[in-house]
């Protein structure tokens, strides 16, 4: 009799070994997440492609290879023959020497990645200022549309400034996380001590005011801006405790006393530069040259001027929102924006500088709108929800999103090795390409160069060694009153324009012809004068006796052409 062996028992599915995930589920993330991440990257790849205009910040480059060269910082201007003499204070040099090694070991377009990541890192600080004073996303970044909507046609503004708009940026962050004004640090305090020292200063108020005054003295002037902001909080604060408690309270507040000390403390450290307190002296009298007053940037506001409409649509915004929310509206607000507004008013420049705060003092008002619309409608509480859906495929889509951004911008072609951007597309349209290549090719003998001042400054940088230009945009704070109003009188076809260009031994004129067509006019009537080159941008004439073995007339060529040709000059 034979006996048959059972068959082993199957194990039941349920008791088969199960994976688990190893990484933790906060790195999940949520589709709210991955939506954040590709309006990040858009910006990114915004400022990226954004093209280097031709005005002042090529002035800038040169003063940073001239540092970087001569390793000290210059007591005249080395570009200027005319301004010889006249002392130069570099409220600018550290700016000035980053985008010169950018420029130096990167080329041009690094001056233009070097701004790109400047500019994100300065919106991404001015985020997580307006999260800290709302706890809202949506509120933060409503705050940064703010923000464009006032310098909308000012964003692709290249030079040292930047470095100062990213010190603003950290300062209000700063200022941000303090307990006064962080709505987060109120609701979502980090534990139980941090709930029993809530009202003392953070740290990074303390180390993190003075540390940053000192890098931003050496990298632009606008270091006062910033002092202007801790003064006015003290002032605010100071107010605020005068009209809830008292004359008598009033040193008895620690905020009080706190940004009082604050304020101090930057105004100090800001003398640690190598001028001294002469770097104080020459920003705060730097508005009152006269020669400021004939550019652009320097006029007082005019309703009717892009700056003058956007402004009034900010006071729009401004009265509905102070009118219907019941949010608080702090004394340092209204200060800030009555002091920045005014600062506008006499010079259209400073909109750099109130955009911030104005969006600043609004979110918390956004915010309430945010939560008011939340409560009223459904539909958007739905969408909320769908926002919050999270997945580690939303984590991998992220990733991808922020290479795209990347592999996308010019930013990653050291990296991927592809071929630079063209000229046409690194540089802004108006760029004198095509005639700084023919005064390569054919260098003056002799004699200066009379340019528009705001080409000035490229055709130094890419143009011959040799070329003596008479004004350029770093130089019309620098020049005597005289020269400036006699470049204008050359500039501008004033009356005694050819005795100028004769006293000041001018050989050569470069023309913008878009906006200098009178000059054309009037050198054409000239005998003494020939046309050497001309494209859609430039012109140039030049005397007969210095340009006598140069053609009459280069031949056109077309703009894409030439701006090829002159992408690798210098």
């Amino acid at each position: 009799m034979s006996t048959t062996t059972a068959p082993s028992p199957v194990p039941h599915l349920d008791a088969a070994p199960v994976l688990s995930p190893v990484i933790s589920d906060q790195y999940a993330a949520t589709a709210r997440t991955w939506l954040l991440t590709f309006v990040w990257g858009l910006l990114f790849m915004y400022f990226s492609y954004t093209p280097l205009f031709f005005s002042d910040i090529w002035g800038h480059v040169n003063y940073g290879l001239w540092m970087l060269d001569h390793r000290a910082l210059p007591l005249e201007d080395p570009f200027t023959p005319l301004a010889e003499g006249v002392p130069v204070v570099c409220t600018a040099w550290g700016g000035q020497v980053l985008f010169a090694l950018a420029a130096r070991y990167g080329g041009d377009g690094w001056v233009s990645n070097l701004f790109a990541i400047t500019s994100l890192l300065t919106m991404a600080f001015l985020v997580r200022a307006f999260y800290h004073r709302t706890a809202s996303l949506l509120a933060a970044h409503a705050g940064l549309l703010l923000v464009a909507l006032l310098i909308v046609g000012r964003h692709a503004i290249v030079r040292p400034e930047i470095f100062g708009g990213l010190s603003f940026a950290i300062l209000l962050w700063l200022v941000s996380r303090s307990e006064p004004y962080s709505v987060l640090r109120r609701i979502r305090p980090a534990s139980a001590s941090d709930q029993s020292n809530e009202s003392k200063t953070p740290w990074s108020l303390w180390l993190g005011v003075p540390a940053l005054f000192v890098v931003w003295a050496n990298l632009h002037g606008s270091w006062v801006v910033g002092i202007a902001l801790l003064g006015a909080c003290f002032v605010g604060r100071a107010a605020e405790v005068v009209w809830n408690r008292g004359w008598a309270d009033l040193w008895q507040d620690r905020w009080t006393l706190r940004w009082l000390l604050l304020t101090e403390l930057a105004a100090a450290a800001v003398l640690i530069n190598p001028y001294g307190i002469e770097l104080y002296l020459n920003v705060l009298t730097f508005g009152s040259n006269p020669n400021l007053r004939d550019i652009l940037e320097w006029y007082q506001l005019k309703l009717l001027d892009l700056e003058g409409l956007t402004l009034m649509v900010a006071v729009v915004i401004t009265l509905a929102l102070w009118r219907h929310s019941p949010r608080p509206i702090h004394p340092t607000e209204v200060l800030l924006l009555a002091v920045f507004t005014w600062s506008v008013a006499g010079s259209i420049r400073m909109v750099n500088w109130l955009a911030p705060l104005y969006a600043w003092a609004m979110v918390p008002h956004l915010a309430w709108l945010v939560d008011r619309l939340w409560a009223r409608s459904s539909e958007l509480r739905d969408w909320n929800e769908l926002l919050e859906f999270r997945s580690f495929r939303l984590t991998a889509a992220c990733l991808l999103t922020v290479w795209v951004a990347f592999a996308f911008s010019p930013a990653s072609d050291f990296l991927l090795a592809a071929r630079p951007r063209p000229a046409d597309k690194l540089y802004s349209k108006g760029t004198p390409l095509g005639a700084i290549a023919f005064l390569n090719e054919h260098v003056p003998a002799s004699g200066m160069t009379l340019t528009p001042q705001w080409w000035g400054d490229f055709a130094i940088y890419k143009g011959p060694p040799a070329l003596r230009v008479v004004m350029n945009t770093n130089a019309v704070h620098v020049a005597p009153r005289k020269v400036w109003q006699d470049y204008l009188t050359m500039a501008n076809l004033r009356t005694g324009w050819e005795r100028t260009l004769d006293r000041y031994a001018v050989s050569t004129v470069v023309i913008h012809k878009e906006k200098q067509s009178y000059l054309i006019s009037g050198l054409k009537r000239q005998a003494a004068w020939k046309r050497l080159y001309e494209d859609d941008t430039s012109l140039i004439y030049g005397r007969k006796p210095v340009w006598a073995d140069t053609p009459a007339a280069k031949p056109y060529r077309s703009p894409r052409k030439t701006q090829r040709e002159v992408a690798d000059v210098r």
